[in-house]
Formats: structure tokens, C-alpha cells, sequence
């Protein structure tokens, strides 16, 4: 009994050994691990093709969508500061404007109380320092007390502390003061160089100070592309990179961009970062709120490029076969990524020299 136990163990592990060597019952294949090894007279053979991995230049691109915003900076609203009626515009739409150019005048009563605030505190800094000043030529010639000087000095620098409290006000609203005038309307200026791009002035109009932006200010020889980047790509853009950016406008001319800001907050629903893109503008082909394909283009690297028939897949990996001798070849695992129908970029597993199955390995398989 325990020689046929010995015999039937003995025919299982040959049986087992016999299967793990060889799937082809006329043995013209042989599998010996991750080895496969082809007889000399096999057809398979001639069905392979076998090329010696190089690197070769590369510049990996993937795409996505984007929105044309203004450059902060160079984009500006422009509204009243006080409550009044307009009564005078100097612009139009699509007028060049430089910075401080005046864009118009708002009659106020706010403003004309800010207004006499100022000139009363320069009046009341005036008399304080000859007061002062006098003061001391008393004081000078023993006719009037330290206390009365002293006081009349304490009266000076606080008369001049409002009045340039009152001067800081106006200049705020970009007042002249040297040639500013009592009852003079307020002149509302352009705080950035570009041009008209909306306007909504109406000589006559009586405007709240809370009201919406009457005009708009843009420099839009340059905007910025936000364009939303999914988190596998996050690895292959940096700061500098050059990006293409395409219009449904004028879907055959490429604007050229460069990476501006790279977000750091990855919004958790769409699992996508803002990455900013700054774009030439000059033609003005690309138009504020204007959807747009955004080509990101990394910077070029030497690197191994397959077709994508060399690459095999099993469970959750991916293989390729390397000739280590001839009628021999191994099954290699390999990290790939994806660069156009036709064509991998191989991240890891294989060298230079190294000579992989490009097309046929589906017959070892």
C-alpha cells in the first residue's frame, strides 16, 4: 500500500513539474517560470519582432480646460466713493487711458464735507504755528511764561497732526492739494494704465456709494488661463513649464503660454488644482469668461518610448517580454504611462540596449 501511495506522488509532481515546463503539447514552447523558450523550427518565431530599447527625446503633454481671467493689477472697477450726482465723463468705450487719467467728476455733498474738513484743518494749523511762533519771540524776550509756550506748542502739533490726517484723506481720491479748491467737484482717475472696457457713466445720473463698478479698466495685452489640473498630473507640471492654449474661436492658431502659479489647494470634489497660465494677449483672440483647451507641455527628458502593442497586461501589472538569449525571452514587469494611441513612455523596468518584443508577444502570452 505504501509503494502505490509513493508511486501515485512520484506521477503527481512529474504530472506538476511537466505542466509548469511546457503548455504545448509539441513542446515548441517551453515555460519555465517567467522564461519562455521557443524551439529553433517554431512558427511563433517568425511572428515576433524584437527591438533594442533607445532613449530618445521626449516631451510628455496631456490636456485639460481653462478660463481667461484679467492679471490682478491690471484690471480695475471703477466706482464712486461718495454718494452724487456725475457731471462730467471723459471716456468712452474702448479709450486708451493712463494711469491717474481722469475718468469723471462726481458732485458730492460727503465730498464737499471732506473737502471743508481739510481746508479748516489748514487754516487751524496755520494759526497755531504763528501763534507758536510768536509765543516763542515772547517767551524769547522774557515777556511770556514756559507754560504759554509750551501749551501753544502742544496746540501746534496737534493742529498739524489733523491736518495731515485730513491731506491723507484726500489724497486717497487722488487730490491735487496744491491746487485743490473749495466747491470743486470730485475727480475720479484711472488707477491703472488700459483701456475702457465697460461703461456705464451717464452725465446726470445721481449714484449711491454702494452702487455696482460704473466703468472697467484693462490692460489685456496679457491674461491668465486658470486651468483646472487632475491629481495624477500634479507629478509632470512645475512653475516655467510652456503650455499651449487653443480657442473655439480660432481653433488652428496655438497661443503660447508659461506656467504662472501651480495652486496648493486641491479642490476634493472634482480632485483638481487651479494652475495658472500666463498668455500674450496682444491680438486679443482670447476674451475675458472665454473657455479654452489648455496643452500642457513638460519640459523634454530622455526616455524610452514603446508601442503599445509591447505591452501586456496580467492582473493589476503590466509586462513586457525581454530576448535575454536567443529563442529566449523573460516576462519583465514594466510602469508605463500613456502617450498617444500608438506609443508608452516606459517609467521603469527596462535599460537602454535592452531588447524587448515589440509586436507578437501576444502568441507567448
Amino acid at each position: 500500500m505504501n509503494k502505490i501511495h509513493l508511486l501515485v506522488g512520484l506521477s503527481l509532481f512529474l504530472g506538476s513539474c511537466q505542466s509548469n515546463q511546457t503548455t504545448d503539447g509539441n513542446t515548441e514552447i517551453q515555460y519555465i517560470g517567467d522564461t519562455i523558450v521557443i524551439q529553433e523550427d517554431s512558427p511563433v518565431l517568425k511572428q515576433l519582432v524584437v527591438e533594442s530599447a533607445q532613449l530618445q527625446t521626449f516631451t510628455s503633454e496631456f490636456q485639460t480646460v481653462g478660463t481667461v481671467h484679467p492679471i490682478p493689477g491690471k484690471f480695475a472697477k471703477i466706482a464712486p466713493p461718495f454718494s452724487g450726482r456725475i457731471v462730467k465723463s471723459y471716456v468712452q468705450l474702448g479709450q486708451k487711458v493712463k494711469v491717474g487719467s481722469p475718468i469723471f467728476e462726481l458732485s458730492s455733498s460727503d465730498f464737499y464735507e471732506a473737502a471743508k474738513t481739510f481746508f479748516a484743518a489748514k487754516s487751524a494749523a496755520e494759526v497755531a504755528r504763528k501763534n507758536y511762533n510768536r509765543q516763542k519771540e515772547l517767551a524769547a524776550n522774557g515777556v511770556a511764561s514756559q507754560r504759554d509756550l509750551e501749551q501753544a506748542e502742544s496746540e501746534t502739533l496737534i493742529s498739524e497732526q489733523e491736518y495731515e490726517q485730513a491731506k491723507a484723506t484726500l489724497k486717497i481720491f487722488n487730490i491735487d492739494i496744491a491746487s485743490f479748491q473749495m466747491g470743486q467737484p470730485l475727480k475720479i482717475v484711472s488707477p491703472i494704465a488700459g483701456e475702457i472696457v465697460k461703461n456705464d457713466i451717464a452725465i446726470g445720473n445721481y449714484i449711491k456709494e454702494d452702487a455696482e463698478p460704473l466703468g472697467i479698466v484693462a490692460d489685456l495685452s496679457q491674461v491668465w488661463v486658470g486651468a483646472l489640473v487632475k491629481e495624477r498630473y500634479f507629478g509632470k507640471i512645475k512653475q516655467g513649464d510652456n503650455v499651449e492654449v487653443y480657442s473655439s474661436a480660432n481653433p488652428e492658431n496655438v497661443m503660447m503660454g508659461t506656467i504662472h502659479y501651480v495652486g496648493e489647494i486641491l479642490d476634493e470634489e472634482t480632485r483638481s488644482l487651479e494652475v495658472i497660465v500666463e498668455c500674450d494677449n496682444k491680438n486679443r483672440e482670447l476674451k475675458l469668461g472665454m473657455f479654452c483647451e489648455v496643452h500642457f507641455l513638460n519640459s523634454p527628458i530622455q526616455a524610452i518610448l514603446l508601442p503599445s502593442k509591447a505591452i501586456m497586461q496580467e492582473e493589476d501589472h503590466d509586462f513586457v517580454l525581454i530576448e535575454t538569449a536567443k529563442n529566449t525571452y523573460v516576462r519583465r514587469q514594466v510602469t508605463t504611462t500613456s502617450v498617444n494611441p500608438n506609443e508608452v513612455h516606459v517609467l521603469a523596468g527596462i535599460s537602454e540596449g535592452e531588447k524587448v518584443v515589440t509586436q507578437g508577444g501576444i502568441y507567448l502570452n
